[in-house]
């Protein structure tokens, strides 16, 4: 049962008096690594997130009332669902016919009558853990810290003499979120425990443990449906079970009802533990789900014997293997003494240069939290979310959003991360090889705009405008690609080739000819996207965009050289045939730009931010600015007209995109303005990335892979030292990287000016020579396996 204790309000500000004092001067503070605010969160987007991949925690850090949200990567509404509809592709021809004579609204009625399926289901809020610190006085000197460094949250303050001390931090194996809670005079530390949820749960004590079951509901529509109650249903929707338990205190601890009192202690250690009934994509959670209640006795029971010294420990080794990977200096910053929140409200540009390079890092501190090997991939939200009904459903949207989160995995050097992500990708493919077969009469596999936890791929509602997006699948085979090229792991590409093989299968199958006999999608959209036909017609459905044959072309390259690593010259012919025949990309003989659609059409929002031809330039490497300089200046006037770095605040995809078109058209200037125009407009007080109202984790992601890719790339065949260095960080380094190939690279400079690069063949099959390029100087460079080059300013 719910009681008064557990439906509190807990995340408003206390009471109690709080006092900001001693600030530490910018020497103090390694301004990349750690960033903290000096008061208690107000709200969750003042929060600090914690993660280990599969559990997550939001901390708010109060004095007198604290909060700490925590979610379960697997605890989503709703169960596996069979949404296909055999023999829906007879829609097809009609479709492709009206397209073909320029009917394009018919045919767009024609799309959303027949071809559209149901709303993804929603990730779910786990438990609420919820504290209360006895003790009365004013607070002073209080600091919430993240330390990128160790992965810990470090909470200090002053109350009545006493220094108090906690230190959070989720452990990766130790499958736990873990605090410990100190003060420098005995009996000093009183406190109640409970947990809560805003799913239907009930909350006892065990022993020294609170324990909460709850149950997610059956099914759940999304935020913008105006559907906001959810189904519950007996004997359906998934379980969970979490577990509080509070060891090692000095202190007397009692139980009274559902909540642990701790009084007269000097220290404590708590850890919370959690699991659901989640036991695949395509299994009931309630009928056929794991016992949770014995997955959950089973991580707190291994904590039982281990000191808070070993789990601590445990963490920090494990977690900075990982993020130690990568360091990097973009200069220093008197601004890093302010509290975060305050350095975000007074960011100006050309100031903070030290605030890039901790977003960088705090990017790939997500990203380690947020995905690991055997969880979920990061979802719309990372792995945090406090909504019933999150902003687009905290799915994964795999028209950009999904793809995005993944762009930093291995070029900083976080290619373990990236696993959740291929996982995703092998259990879409089975509802994927349905969707193809029942939707379009083919082989291979095919997903659309989204992705849930039960993996159909389908089209959502709405409208055709976004949810006929037949390349989801294609551009998430882009990653099983790139993950190749960095690691060369042969072994990987062989167990993930069928996924590449059974993508372009499907395309064999469904392309169709257009009017000039190149082979296309159809039917067709762009980037939820309209257009404006010389007639004044405005529409979305469409014959081939640019987007579709640049993520097709892209997919057929990549599986003919799969094909001829693994030997299947058979395969490799086959695809060859049909990308001789792909429709090429274009350009306006009215405006000089690279067109978006096969008919040289007008967006009907040029505003809008949605510039998805883009891709072959900023995913792919079909555009490069010296392999193909007419495309990339074509596509640079596109940019120019279209100023989708002006879009919405930057953030999310309206950040990311538009960067990572600059530092490839090696304009510094027009990145730092990106950069500056998302610090400005789209950062939460937490240093989260704000789109529309809410945390969308891809903007954090994606400035991160911009970041890097003003500082290295190797898309286009070299290596590619400082292409797009801003005016903004005269003097720095950054040791770490990845680039295709299997190098490792570090980065040095001065005044601007490249002082040195060292580059590692540590991944290459054996000798390799790798064009490297500085601005106008390229050097061709021999490296053996395992051998490390060090090139000076001028590359030798």
């Amino acid at each position: 049962m719910k009681n008064s204790f557990l439906t509190m309000i807990c995340c408003l500000m206390p009471a109690t008096l709080i006092t900001c004092t001693d600030k530490q001067s910018p020497a103090d503070i390694p301004s990349s690594t750690i960033f903290y605010m000096d008061k208690p969160a107000a709200s969750w987007y003042e929060a600090t997130p914690v993660g280990n991949g599969r559990l997550g925690g939001m901390i708010y850090g109060g004095v007198k009332q604290d909060t700490i949200r925590t979610n379960d990567d697997t605890f989503w509404s709703g169960e596996p669902r069979d949404l296909q509809r055999p023999g829906a592709y007879k829609c097809l021809p009609e479709i492709r016919r009206l397209l073909l004579e320029e009917k394009n609204l018919e045919a767009q009625k024609v799309i959303d009558a027949n071809m559209l399926g149901p709303w993804n289901q929603n990730y779910m809020p786990l438990a609420d853990i919820l504290l209360e610190w006895d003790g009365d006085g004013d607070v002073s000197a209080y600091r919430r810290e993240l330390d990128l460094n160790r992965g810990v949250v470090t909470i200090t303050y002053s109350r009545n003499g006493v220094n108090y001390k906690r230190e959070l931090f989720a452990s990766f194996p130790d499958q736990a979120i873990v605090m410990n809670v100190s003060a420098d005079k005995k009996k000093a530390i009183a406190f109640t425990a409970g947990l809560g949820s805003q799913v239907n749960h009930q909350t006892k004590t065990d022993g020294d443990q609170v324990v909460i079951n709850g149950q997610a509901p059956f099914h759940t529509d999304p935020n913008y449906t105006g559907v906001h109650s959810p189904v519950y249903m007996e004997g359906k929707g998934m379980r969970f079970e979490g577990r509080l338990q509070v060891k090692q205190s000095d202190g007397e601890m009692t139980a009274a009802g559902d909540r642990l009192h701790v009084k007269d202690a000097s220290s404590a250690t708590l850890t919370f533990v959690a699991a659901t009934s989640f036991n695949g994509f395509d299994k009931d959670p309630y009928a056929n789900g794991r016992d949770e209640k014995a997955a959950c006795e089973k991580y707190i029971s291994q904590l039982k014997t281990k000191e808070y010294e070993s789990l601590y420990q445990s963490h920090v080794a494990d977690y900075s293997s990982l993020f130690g990977r990568v360091s990097i200096d973009l200069g220093k910053s008197p601004e890093a003494s302010l509290p975060i929140n305050e350095r975000i409200a007074n960011y100006k540009p050309g100031d903070d240069p030290a605030l890039t390079a901790l977003y960088f890092q705090f990017g790939r501190y997500l990203l380690i939290s947020a995905s690991r090997p055997g969880s979920q991939p990061s979802n719309l939200q990372g792995i945090w979310n406090q909504d019933m009904q999150p902003a687009w459903s905290a799915n994964w949207t795999i028209n950009c959003n999904a793809e995005i989160n993944y762009w930093p995995a291995e070029i900083t050097n976080l290619s373990e991360c990236h696993a959740p992500m291929f996982d995703m990708i092998r259990e879409a493919s089975v509802d994927g090889a349905k969707t193809a077969a029942n939707l379009y009469n083919s082989r291979g596999w095919v997903a659309h705009h989204n992705l849930d936890i039960w993996r159909t791929t389908w089209m959502v509602g709405g409208t055709g405008l976004y949810s006929l997006f037949q390349v989801g699948g294609a551009w998430l085979c882009q990653h099983i690609w790139e993950h190749y090229l960095f690691t060369l792991d042969k072994d990987f590409l062989k167990k993930n080739y069928d996924l590449l093989k059974n993508a372009s299968l499907f395309y064999l199958d469904n392309l169709q000819t257009d009017k000039d006999g190149y082979l296309v999608t159809i039917p067709s959209e762009s980037f939820e996207n309209g257009y404006v036909k010389p007639n004044g017609e405005t529409g979305w459905a469409c014959v081939g965009s640019a987007q579709d044959m640049q993520i097709v072309r892209a997919l057929f390259e990549n599986t003919m050289n799969a094909a001829e690593i693994l030997d299947d010259g058979a395969f490799k012919e086959e695809v060859a045939k049909a990308y001789a025949k792909l429709a090429p990309m274009k350009i306006s003989p009215r405006t000089g730009q690279l067109q978006e659609w096969n008919d040289d059409w007008e967006p009907s929002d040029p505003a809008s931010g949605q510039v998805g031809h883009g891709w072959a330039f900023a995913v792919g490497n079909q555009i490069t600015l010296r392999g193909t300089p007419e495309l990339a200046q074509a596509f640079r006037k596109t940019v120019e007209y279209r100023r989708p770095g002006y879009s919405y605040n930057s953030g999310s995809w309206t950040g990311t995109f538009p960067a990572i078109y600059w530092a490839r058209f090696e304009e510094p200037d027009s990145v730092q303005r990106v950069i500056d125009r998302h610090f400005d407009l789209a950062l939460h007080p937490n240093l989260t990335s704000l789109f529309m109202g809410s945390w969308q984790i891809d903007g954090n992601l994606g400035i991160t892979t911009a970041v890097t890719e003003m500082l290295l790339q190797s898309h286009a065949g070299e290596i590619n030292l400082l292409p797009a260095l801003p005016a903004k960080y005269p003097d720095g380094s950054v040791t770490g990287l990845r680039a295709r190939g299997g190098y490792e690279v570090d980065i040095f400079w001065k005044g601007g000016k490249l002082t040195k690069a060292e580059i590692k063949a540590d991944r290459t099959k054996g000798d390799e020579t790798i064009p490297v390029r500085y601005g106008d100087i390229v050097k061709s460079v021999k490296l053996a396996k395992g051998q490390t080059v060090v090139l000076d300013g001028s590359l030798e």
